[in-house]
């Protein structure tokens, strides 16, 4: 009998280990930042499915679900900042979850987006929207959803599904993050019918996904609201969205006017610099003297400046309209400076061309 009751328990141990090979422990030490959970994972997991599994238990077990202060904590941040947040926070909503997961996998060096849309469970469209994961293994892009297995204990009913699998209740803003070759329409999917569907004109999924994964953070953006617009926005949630990646794509514009901007002003003040140098300069008679050829050659730095400057001014408002940037202000100073600068060269051409007992009354005239 005790033997019995022995085996019963040790097969009984043997099932709960094997029922929890998904419990992937990760020490606390190491999940101070999404960087030391990556690193710890890089260095204890082999296998991408392990790494994958490791994270997804690691986030849906640690971050709670909670929307205190979740527009001011995701609300115009970057990703790694959000990511960072999150994780010191430890709670979140989708977006946190599905960032911070995604941010985990990407360190790992396993491809990874996140993605924004919304959900139809039996009928019932949630209208606040939803973010979720898209990830690559073994060269097949699935999805996962860590908000919806939060607090589940290790169990992964999201985990790796296949894109099929998962448009039945995950609609995406973008249709080139439904993974399908024949994507379905948001009438279709708001009315449940996610099936595939027959003589549809199909597109390359795994080239149109490395292709998008190729461009710069702008890029995408643009892609995506090109996309969007495409598929054509038959609801108030895609239009605000969309709206927001428009809005995000002329934030980044306007951050490349400012720089331009900044630019052409530092070219400016150089420029600047350089001709008052010079006049100081003359106005000391050329004293103390300098060879004829580098006194000659002083205000030749000042044309490339000023060519550099106007470069970049022509750039401002190029792609979106410029309301923040006086670039008429800075064009006059910089036709002000070209001026002066043509006058100082003539008076450089007579002085080095003069012979030298009449070059003192040049400084008179």
């Amino acid at each position: 009998m005790k033997f019995r009751l022995l085996s019963l328990l040790m097969i009984g141990c043997i099932l709960v280990t094997k029922g929890q090979r998904g419990n992937y422990f990760i020490p606390a030490a190491q999940t101070y930042s999404t960087t030391s959970i990556a690193s710890y994972v890089q260095d204890n997991f082999t296998a991408d499915r392990d790494k994958l599994e490791a994270i997804y238990g690691w986030v849906t077990a640690n971050i709670r679900y909670d929307k205190d202060s979740m527009y001011n904590i995701n609300w115009g941040v970057d990703e790694h900042t959000k990511a960072a947040s999150t994780i010191r926070r430890r709670k979140g909503v989708c977006e946190n979850f599905a960032t911070v997961f995604t941010d985990i996998v990407s360190k790992c060096g396993i491809p990874a987006f996140t993605i924004t849309g919304y959900t139809n469970v039996s009928g019932n469209i949630k209208r606040s929207g939803h973010s979720w994961s898209a990830v690559q293994l073994d060269k097949e892009w699935l999805l996962c959803d860590p908000t919806w297995d939060a607090g589940a204990g290790y169990h992964t009913n999201w985990l790796l599904l296949s894109p099929a699998q998962f448009i039945e209740t995950h609609m995406p803003f973008d249709p080139l993050w439904q993974l399908l070759p024949q994507p379905v329409s948001q009438q279709e999917f708001n009315n449940g019918r996610s099936g595939a569907k027959k003589n549809a004109p199909a597109w390359n999924v795994a080239d149109s996904v490395d292709s998008f994964m190729q461009l710069d953070s702008l890029q995408q953006l643009e892609a995506t609201s090109r996309r969007i617009k495409q598929a054509g926005t038959t609801d108030e949630m895609t239009r605000v969205w969309r709206n927001y990646v428009d809005m995000k794509i002329a934030i980044v514009y306007g951050d490349q006017d400012m720089n331009y901007y900044n630019g052409a002003v530092a070219d400016l003040n150089k420029a600047t610099s350089i001709f008052n140098n010079f006049v100081t300069y003359r106005n000391n008679r050329f004293i103390p003297a300098r060879p004829d050829v580098e006194t000659a050659a002083m205000l030749n730095p000042i044309d490339k400046l000023l060519a550099a400057a106007r470069n970049k001014i022509k750039h401002i408002g190029e792609t979106v309209e410029n309301a923040q940037y006086d670039t008429s202000s800075i064009q006059d100073r910089l036709n002000r400076l070209a001026t002066r600068v043509s006058e100082q060269q003539a008076f450089l051409k007579q002085y080095v061309s003069s012979e030298l007992a009449n070059r003192e009354k040049l400084f008179y005239k």
